[in-house]
């Protein structure tokens, strides 16, 4: 930072002497106690009522490194060699990375006025090279923003994550889905954990996956010592791609296989945007089941999902991003799906279906039809036909099985839905109808319920994220055998009670009735029966008498003409 840029930023800044006084912007200073001047290349600071200049920087939003002018000081620290631009995907400045000799490195972001802040607090995280490699099909991914500009002298596209090794993110890999991508670890243990980190999060994301480690500590130093593009592309060629098997035999990470972050690292992460599937309800790479008890309609509504997602159509009112859909109907007769998708009006929509039982190696090999097919929503049903546990009541049992869906979940980016049966008997909490363990709720990120009474069949959802639904209507169309979403269950039901009563004051020649008469003609809650009373006095379709007093209760008769 220049000093010009610095007192740009002080207030009351003049001059005095050979260098210049300001207020002090640590404290609350009236007398402009803040000294100002530069000696060899570098700003002093010194604030005469004690505040130290590390506070009186961060009342400014700087860091000690924007004491440093640019020129060397005479032991050679604070020197600027190098700056890396952090772009977003239209070449837009969001931040830099600022590398210093002696060798340290610190980030920065513009401040709109010319100058700099010294952190990253609220801004965007991107890959180096982002513009360029949302274009390219084929990636390299060194360590280090030094390695990505040696890579391009080579002729490759190549990335890396800001704050090097240990600082990769899972929402960076989103950057390279769909693509070839070749890691070059740095030849260290640190730098071996990173390009494994890194590796977890692409397998199954990108096309293809490979981590190379060359001869020499990084790119750089190798490609100094004659390295040459050729012969980077003859190591990566015998390279071979690596597998979610791979992955998952490399040894955990140090610390027993915590990855522990700073609190002050956490609340600087920017936030995390979530990817729906069915919007605000079912999340890319996430799991879900949908419950019922037989015969209620969770096949007809997988189904129906199913079909909303592949056409890119709402569902259930709720607007869905569209995508390739894998079906496993494991107990379902094939004829039955047909017909249903062709009452539906379901021609050649990218819909794969296997309707027969799965194969005693499930999970592997649709893990490997979802890297091929890159589907938006797998669905399976139903779960207990592909989960296969001894004990469905064994909480760590079946902690292990659902774990693996959700992995595969991750791994590929699909929403992976599953069909689920209710328990017997009606509970108070719906998601304690669910049949088995309580970690099938407690390991999905969405579960959706389905109820069948004599009057109603409906739909509710308890959520990790996004927006629970409440009781819901839920009708069907015999016709189309399609599903859609009608009043909440307690509006509904006030509406048939409120019929329930008119209807009972009418064919009683609409003499006056009693509250307490009424609530013993009409079923339904007495709440709800309360309140339909209110409101059909409110709305003018009853007529009430009386002081409600002992021996003047109120009454209620239909109003004429209404």
């Amino acid at each position: 930072m220049t000093l010009t840029e610095l007192l740009n930023k002080l207030k009351g800044a003049r001059r005095s002497g050979d260098g210049w006084v300001a207020l002090c912007p640590a404290h609350d200073d009236r007398t402009a106690s803040l000294s100002v001047s530069e000696r060899n290349g570098r700003l002093l600071l010194h604030c005469h009522a004690g505040c130290p200049a590390e506070a009186v920087l961060k009342s400014l939003g700087l860091g000690m490194a924007d004491l440093f002018t640019g020129p060397p000081t005479k032991n050679g620290s604070g020197r600027i060699v190098a700056t890396y631009h952090y772009t977003d995907e239209n070449g837009g400045l969001l931040f830099q990375v600022v590398r210093f000799e002696p060798k340290t490195f610190k980030q920065r972001r513009p401040d709109g006025k010319g100058g700099w802040i010294w952190n990253l607090t609220g801004v965007r995280r991107v890959l180096y090279g982002l513009p360029e490699v949302l274009k390219a099909e084929f990636v390299l991914v060194p360590e280090g923003e030094r390695d990505v500009e040696t890579a391009q002298k080579l002729g490759f596209v190549a990335a890396c994550n800001p704050g090097g090794a240990g600082k990769w993110h899972s929402e960076y890999s989103e950057s390279l889905r769909g693509k070839r991508v070749a890691i070059i670890a740095d030849a260290d243990e640190p730098g071996r954990k990173h390009a494994q980190d890194v590796a977890r999060t692409l397998v199954g994301v990108a096309e293809s996956v490979k981590v190379l480690e060359l001869p020499r500590k990084d790119l750089s130093e190798w490609c100094e010592g004659g390295g040459t593009r050729a012969g980077l592309l003859a190591l990566l060629q015998v390279t071979p791609e690596l597998t979610a098997a791979d992955v998952l035999k490399w040894s955990p990470p140090q610390n027993g296989g915590f990855q522990l972050t700073s609190l002050k690292d956490l609340l600087a992460e920017p936030e995390e945007r979530v990817n729906w599937i069915v919007e605000n309800h079912l999340p890319a790479a996430g799991l879900s089941v949908l419950v019922s008890k037989p015969k209620v309609g969770k096949s007809t509504l997988a189904r129906c999902l199913a079909l909303a997602v592949a056409r890119g159509e709402p569902f259930l009112g709720w607007p869905t991003t569209q995508g390739a859909v894998i079906y496993l109907a494991l107990e379902e007769k094939r004829s039955e799906v047909r017909a249903h998708f062709r009452a539906m009006g379901a021609t050649d929509e990218p819909i794969y279906i296997h309707a027969a039982h799965a194969p005693l190696d499930a999970l592997p090999a649709v893990r490997e039809i979802a890297q091929q097919q890159r589907p938006a929503l797998i669905i399976v049903d139903p779960l207990q036909k592909m989960m296969r546990v001894k004990d469905g009541n064994d909480y760590a049992e079946v902690t292990l099985a659902l774990e693996q869906f959700l992995i595969l979940a991750r791994e590929t980016g699909s929403h992976l839905a599953a069909s689920h049966h209710a328990g017997k008997g009606e509970r108070a909490d719906p998601t304690d109808s669910i049949l088995g363990s309580t970690a099938i709720f407690g390991g999905v990120d969405t579960a959706i319920i389905l109820k069948k009474t004599e009057r109603y069949r409906t739909i509710q959802s308890a959520q990790r994220y996004g927006e629970d639904i409440p009781e819901t209507v839920l009708e069907f169309d015999p016709e189309t055998r399609t599903l859609s979403l009608g009043e909440s269950k307690a509006t509904a039901e006030e509406q048939r009670i409120s019929a329930a009563i008119l209807d009972h004051l009418s064919k009683n020649g609409n003499q006056p009735q009693t509250e307490p008469q009424i609530n013993d003609a009409v079923e339904g809650r007495l709440s709800l029966k309360r309140t339909a009373l209110r409101n059909l006095v409110k709305t003018g379709k009853l007529t009430k008498a009386g002081s409600g007093r002992k021996g003047d209760p109120f009454t209620y008769v239909v109003r004429e003409n209404s």
